[in-house]
């Protein structure tokens, strides 16, 4: 790891919940998290966790990082370089002392007592190793990636092409998005937002932290297939909800972000279905992913 310093301020030494933030560049965004969260949690003992990842000296989220420090029981490490969500996260749960880990982005908005409602629900039923709230977009329309079925490729395909979304109620389509199930009800599933999920520490344990080689996207859609390979289950409760603006600290690298997406659909695929294809089926699916990078590189240059 890039040298970086710590500092905490502890009131005591273990906690219901680990809450542990990756931040970097996100700008008021992260001081609106932190409000809302401390707004909205009661009842139950939690310590914040944030590691920022090299944001820019006069960034305004930067600014906010040593006012973080005068509230309790918070840590701060910062980084000299940026490792990736992945890893950024990792090192968080390294040294978290929750007995369940909540990953949050720093541009999420609670509506409700979302760590507790979540905690409680994994003390609660055994079987379950993650469980992520209901997500809304601003406009508080439904933010697809919450809900999500283990990602084959053809379920993936069906998903990239419109197909899933065109006939929504069936299922056979729905592998992926999982449209045909109803939002407003507990559903298990195969992968959950990395905007805001829980994790038992148990699990964490058990399976490990996020895989590293994802710097960015996908590393919660392999945790999610790690953790049905380990017997245990993936949980959407909408009786927790949030709002997450996304994108916040990846609009002013757009290009960079969706060539970031590509390799990590790339490894995805290599490291869960490479060995499952011939070379005729593995080439179609390359050409499928640097197909999508294309497109949507295309989109962004027109809305320049």
């Amino acid at each position: 790891m890039a040298s970086s310093f710590l500092k905490s301020t502890y009131t005591q030494d273990l906690f219901d919940v680990s809450i542990i933030m990756v931040n970097w560049n996100a700008g008021k965004y992260l001081e609106d998290t932190i409000n809302s969260l401390r707004e909205k949690t009661q009842d139950i003992l939690f310590e914040i966790i944030l590691i920022d990842n090299n944001s820019d000296k006069n960034e305004e989220s930067y600014f906010f990082i040593d006012k973080l420090l005068e509230q309790n029981n918070v840590t701060v490490i910062k980084s000299e370089e940026n490792l990736g969500f992945a890893k950024a996260n990792n090192i968080g749960m390294e040294i978290a002392k929750g007995r369940n880990f909540l990953i949050l982005n720093p541009d999420v908005v609670f509506h409700n007592n979302v760590i507790k409602i979540l905690s409680d629900y994994l003390d609660n039923n055994e079987a379950v190793g993650m469980v992520g709230p209901k997500v809304l977009n601003p406009n508080g329309s439904f933010q697809q990636p919450c809900l999500r079925g283990k990602p084959y490729p053809k379920d993936t395909l069906f998903h990239l092409i419109g197909l899933a979304k065109a006939f929504p109620k069936c299922e056979a389509l729905n592998g992926y998005a999982l449209w045909h199930l109803n939002r407003d009800e507990i559903n298990e599933c195969g992968a959950l937002s990395g905007c805001c999920m829980m994790l038992k520490k148990s699990l964490f344990e058990e399976i490990g932290g996020m895989d590293e080689q994802f710097f960015m996207y996908q590393e919660e859609t392999d945790w999610g297939l790690r953790t049905a390979k380990a017997g245990k289950k993936t949980v959407y409760n909408p009786n927790a909800i949030v709002t997450h603006v996304g994108g916040v600290t990846t609009r002013a690298v757009q290009v960079k972000t969706i060539w970031i997406f590509t390799q990590s659909m790339m490894k995805f695929f290599k490291k869960h279905f490479w060995n499952d294809y011939n070379f005729v089926q593995k080439a179609f699916w390359t050409t499928l992913i640097y197909g999508n990078f294309v497109l949507k590189y295309v989109k962004a240059k027109v809305k320049r």
